[in-house]
């Protein structure tokens, strides 16, 4: 008969718990170091695509208002975010409950209590399953139903919104370092574009320069008495009634002798008053800005400043604010800069984030550079036109 050594048995049962206890330590490491890696990729990428739609890049990186911040780009409800949280949290409780419930039914019933032991351990099993499945498929509904419009916003199909819907992290990175950009919800009753009408030009070549014949006619009134008829003019039939003979003045008391007249100028000689230039009625025409919503400003400085919220810079510090009514939440809050030289005009790129495209071009001018501009040029997807005010 042969007894073994009990301190050499414990030694070994110690050494397989430990080993067990380390795998699980290494294991938990490693699915954290997973999903810190996963976030630091999510908010990098969130923060690109809230930049691109003039969003603060800095709410990327705070949970729940990140996603909070993608339902209020969609135009929905932010608060789905929360739903969504608490949604998960209270899943996460009634799964735990109900398992632990089945669980002990099936200890009663295989320690003779009665009951199906293997059913209560299968429904053990699967109820919280289906739970979180249930859960995840209203989750999968309300992110299609965000990534929709927003997709649409950065002018992208129906691919990118199962994208967004299933792999966020995937459709934030495309969206936010590829070229989409953002042009803004479409609204009901208008075209799906951020731009304004292009402006229509008159032909003025066919209208006459003197309009004193599209004037009413002078009134005329009848003859009085003693008039002849034939000397009196006839009423024009759309003329107020004739106003009632007015009786003739009362001569006035003779006055008295004027000053002696001004001596005659010799021809070729000019008086003081004739040195004297008159000056013209016309000026140079004022510039002015037509904005993306159609309206038109008035240039009152040959320094501009343009921007969602304009701030002079420094170098400029009398330039003149304008502020862009944005739709397309593409201009920045500072993003260019007007200048008037004679009576050509040059714009600079303040280190905006969505850049200056100035004319028909589709590259942004360089960033601090003047570039002459006429016309027609954008603020990210803004479109503004420049009047020169030239003759």
């Amino acid at each position: 008969m042969t007894t073994g050594n009990p301190l050499a048995s414990i030694g070994d049962a110690a050494g397989t718990v430990g080993g067990a206890l380390a795998v699980s330590l290494l294991g938990v490491l490693v699915q954290l170091v997973l999903l810190a890696a996963v976030y630091v990729w999510t908010s990098l990428a969130l923060a690109a695509v809230f930049r691109k739609a003039g969003l603060p890049s800095g709410r990327a990186w705070v949970p729940v208002l990140n996603i909070w911040m993608l339902f209020e780009l969609a135009g929905m409800k932010g608060w789905w975010a929360a739903v969504i949280v608490g949604g998960g949290l209270l899943t996460a409780v009634i799964a735990s409950v109900a398992g632990s419930l089945l669980l002990q039914s099936a200890q009663e019933a295989a320690f003779g209590g009665g009951g199906d032991g293997a059913g209560a351990i299968l429904a053990a099993s699967v109820v919280p399953t289906l739970l979180f499945l249930v859960f995840l498929a209203g989750v999968v509904i309300l992110l299609v139903r965000m990534m929709g419009p927003l997709n649409r916003g950065f002018g992208r199909g129906g691919g990118f919104v199962a994208l967004g819907a299933l792999l966020l992290p995937v459709w934030a990175s495309v969206i936010g370092w590829g070229a989409a950009r953002w042009q803004g919800l479409p609204q009901k009753g208008l075209p799906p574009t951020p731009f304004a009408a292009e402006p229509v030009a008159v032909d003025t070549r066919g209208v006459p320069a003197d309009t004193s014949a599209f004037a009413p006619p002078a009134p005329t009134s009848a003859p009085g008495p003693g008039t002849p008829a034939a000397a009196s003019v006839p009423v024009h039939p759309w003329s107020p009634p004739p106003l009632a003979p007015v009786a003739a003045p009362v001569p006035a008391p003779a006055a008295p002798a004027a000053p002696p007249a001004a001596p005659a100028v010799a021809p070729g000689e000019q008086t003081e008053l004739e040195e004297h230039t008159v000056l013209a009625a016309h000026r140079r025409p004022a510039a002015s800005l037509r904005l993306p919503t159609g309206q038109t400003v008035a240039l009152t400085s040959d320094t501009i400043v343009l921007g969602r919220n304009p701030a002079p810079p420094s170098d400029a510090p009398e330039a003149q604010p304008i502020a862009i009514d944005d739709t397309t939440r593409t201009v920045s809050k500072t993003h260019a800069l007007l200048r008037r030289t004679g009576d050509a005009w040059t714009i600079t790129d303040l280190a905006s984030t969505n850049g200056v495209v100035v004319g028909t071009s589709d590259t942004e001018i360089t960033v601090g550079t003047p570039v002459p501009l006429a016309g027609r040029f954008l603020l990210g997807d803004a479109e503004l036109t420049l009047d020169a005010g030239s003759r």
